[in-house]
């Protein structure tokens, strides 16, 4: 409400009534249902416009609503009583003309003075049509301009009008009239008195502009963006930061005449409003955005989620559904996925909350976890505190694995991201599995000290820490830099180089930060054989010609491990060097005769132990060992070519086609051999089939009557003696032989005759052309 000055009070009313007038909430409440405007779903989009002299006002719009309840308050000045208070209800079209649904008007004489009254009258037209609905509102008029609300109101309705400032006086009152000075000098005054109050003829003409402006006109556009529990001229206070992750949706209402809909959604918190992007023709969208809110100390806590359909052409979006979520209930640093129920049927939505607190006041100042609170979580976890932690656990706390505490500390050398100034205005965002918080924001400094620590609760040891900082602007953020860490290797300070986004190259800047993690090793075990949480950002990547060679070269490098392998077994079955040819045959005669089925996991360990030592004592390891060194030289050419060479857009064209020509030849080969293994049992070649059919029956009752070990033995022996006993024998692979014999589903495709009696096709043919022969 707007507040005067007592000599303002006196000036105005020293020859007219000077009131204030008060609309409290709430504002529109309908007695009956209104009638609907939109023929297609039968409701209205209806706000209402108040308009008292020359200043006007409007509600917000309520969308499809025959019942529509705003809840909103405003104040206005009036000189006279006599004046006319006019609601006129209306209902929103987007991109055409608002159509009128019906109005009330009265004088102000009408309602009583000095009272909070609750009124609900009947809405009109110019063609007295009847049953349009009823309009509630409660109004208060008081001649006391220095007046408080009663308490039962004063909290719910602060009124989003600036004080009026004393330069500000001389724009609400106007130049006497002959008039007014006539009346000043009957109560007492002259007309010299009378020009020093009111204002000389010499003003400037802002400052003889009407006797009470029409502010709250010129400013009714700004109103409907500000919270109505906020100034738009009082300083804000930064407290927190609301971080929404939309996840997906399911179940929506459908909207188009296909039974589909084109959904995205809406967020609004007081005046911040964001939107999603539009998915065009699904009933259960997959968003995975995030958005970020500022909370105020004096913004409203409820938060509005509405999904709409979008229609193009200009027509108004079709609403799908909404719910309002209370962001008070929201802890400190603590995860909500909530997955909320849209109003009559609209769908199901899942989303996730986190709200950061920040005190901007105290933005060098440390935030430490109390040492008793560290002793506490210390004996929850740890077992020097507590050994039958890992014995006594229920099942439904294996998701409460530890704890994990970070503190950001500082950074120092970052990029300028404000070339203008010189500077930045970084900040960090600080996420663990689906959790992500912030630190506050340290203007015009590339070196910050933060001394921010958060508490983190850890559902699977393995997920990582990542730390990303950015510069912020007023609309976007800009990107710094980043590091990702082992959550396992979280127990010491680090200091970190920071690198780019793809975290592939070192970038500008370090971050120093300090870690621990406590947890509970018996449940960090049972979680790892649970599955993981899923990461409900994650995105699929798209194809890129360097992502694609670069998995290209992971396989190659893992295959020349493999290759490594086989050529180190074909030396030993070549007898090139006739003592480990020896020892290997020793070897494998000893293994074939005494194995058991626990030598299989016992050898897995030994290995497993051996790569350990060989990383800590410094042995050489398995795949040192096993590696070809031909291999291992021709690949490290391979990349260090790669490197050094800056290839053209041609040369990078043609090693995609050579990757992806290799790729297709392997998923071939693989293909087929597939193929030729089913087409022995479809009996596609009945004399391969018999004869499979023959090898498999003699050796069911060879391995009837023989123990497989001999069998094995025998086998090996052959194998690895034969190059001994005959130089010149040439290697024989009778499986693959076999399967090369039968014919692919391709190759059957191609051999198969095809005659103009059996292909319908041909016959079709035929008859056309027999018909144009007779015609």
């Amino acid at each position: 409400m707007l507040q005067m000055s007592h000599e303002l009070c006196y000036l105005l009313m020293s020859h007219k009534l000077c009131s204030f007038l008060e609309l409290l909430p709430p504002l529109l409440g309908v007695g009956s249902p209104m009638p609907w405007s939109n023929a297609a779903d039968r409701l209205s989009d209806p706000y209402c416009k108040i308009k008292v002299g020359l200043q006007r006002a409007r509600t917000k719009v309520c969308p499809k609503n025959l019942n529509p309840l705003w809840e909103e308050k405003f104040s206005f000045v009036v000189e006279t009583l006599d004046e006319t208070i006019r609601f006129k209800v209306m209902d929103y079209d987007r991109g055409f003309r608002d159509d009128l649904i019906g109005y009330y008007e009265m004088k102000l004489s009408f309602f009583p003075l000095d009272d909070y009254q609750t009124f609900a009258e009947e809405l009109t037209d110019d063609s007295g049509t009847e049953d349009l609905g009823s309009i509630k509102f409660s109004i208060h008029i008081s001649s006391d301009l220095s007046h408080t609300p009663p308490p039962d109101v004063q909290e719910a309705s602060i009124s989003s009008s600036p004080p009026i400032t004393p330069p500000a006086l001389k724009k609400l009152v106007r130049k006497p009239t002959a008039y007014d000075n006539m009346v000043h000098r009957f109560l007492g005054g002259d007309q010299k008195q009378s020009e020093s109050e009111y204002g000389s003829e010499s003003g400037s003409p802002g400052e003889s502009a009407g006797c009470i402006t029409t502010q709250i006109k010129r400013r009714k556009m700004d109103e409907r963006e500000v919270p109505r529990s906020t100034s738009p001229f009082q300083e804000k206070h930064l407290t927190g930061i609301l971080s929404i992750t939309l996840v997906e949706a399911s179940n929506l209402r459908p909207m188009n005449k296909d039974g589909s809909s084109d959904p995205y959604c809406k967020f609004k918190l007081g005046h911040q409003k964001h939107k999603s992007k539009v998915l065009r023709r699904t009933l259960d969208p997959v968003w995975k955005e995030r958005f970020e809110i500022r909370v105020y100390s004096d913004s409203s806590s409820i938060l509005e989620i509405s999904v709409y359909d979008y229609e193009e052409f200009g027509f108004s979006d079709n609403f799908i559904g909404s719910i309002e979520v209370d962001i008070v209930e929201f802890e400190e640093s603590k995860t909500y996925k909530k997955e909320l129920e849209l109003e009559k049927n609209g769908g199901r939505l899942v989303c996730i909350f986190n709200l950061s607190r920040i005190d901007e006041s105290s933005a060098d100042s440390s935030c430490e976890i109390s040492p008793d609170d560290l002793i506490d979580i210390r004996k929850t976890y740890a077992m020097s505190y507590n050994p039958l932690n890992y014995l006594t656990y229920k099942w439904e706390d294996v998701e409460d694995v530890g704890v994990l505490i970070v503190k950001i500390i500082k950074c120092i050398d970052l990029p300028e991201a404000d070339t203008i100034i010189g500077s930045s205005d970084p900040f960090c965002f600080i996420e663990v599995e689906n959790t992500r918080v912030r630190t506050p924001t340290l203007y015009k400094t590339q070196d910050p000290v933060w001394n921010k620590q958060f508490k983190f609760n850890i559902k699977d040891i393995h997920s990582t820490l990542n730390i990303r900082v950015f510069d912020e602007e007023k609309n976007k953020y800009n990107f710094l830099g980043c590091v990702k860490l082992p959550i396992l290797e979280a127990h010491t300070i680090h200091r970190c180089l920071l690198k780019d986004r793809k975290l592939e190259r070192v970038g500008f800047g370090e971050i120093f930060l300090e870690t621990e993690l406590i947890y509970n090793p018996l449940r960090a075990a049972i979680k790892t054989l649970l599955p993981a949480e899923e990461n409900l950002l994650y995105e699929e990547p798209k194809f890129k010609r360097n992502l694609f060679m670069q998995n290209f070269k992971r396989v190659y490098a893992l295959s020349t491990v493999v290759l490594s392998l086989g050529l180190w077994a074909q030396r030993i079955y070549n007898w090139e060097n006739k003592a480990k040819s020896a020892i290997a045959l020793l070897l494998y005669i000893l293994v074939v005769v005494s194995f058991e089925l626990y030598m299989v996991p016992m050898f897995a360990a030994f290995v497993i132990i051996y790569e350990f030592l060989a990383r800590w004592v410094g042995f050489k390891s398995f795949e040192t060992w096993i590696m070809n060194a031909d291999l291992q030289e021709q690949v490290s050419k391979e990349d260090e070519i790669e490197d050094g060479e800056d290839f053209s857009l041609t040369a990078k064209m043609k090693m995609v086609m050579g990757v992806c020509q290799t790729v297709q030849n392997s998923l071939d080969l693989v293909a087929s051999y597939c193929e030729r293994i089913k087409n022995v049992f479809n009996w596609t070649i009945p004399f391969l089939s018999f004869m499979a059919a023959s090898v498999l029956i003699s050796g069911t009752v060879i391995l009837y009557f023989l123990p497989l070990r001999w069998l094995v033995l025998a086998w090996g022996i052959n194998k690895l003696t034969v190059k001994l006993r005959n130089p010149e024998y040439e290697e024989n692979q009778e499986l693959l032989n076999f399967l090369c014999r039968l014919p692919s589903d391709v190759e059957l495709n191609q051999m198969r005759v095809i005659t103009k009696e059996s292909s319908k096709r041909g016959a079709a043919i035929n008859k056309a052309v027999k018909s144009r022969w007779h015609k």
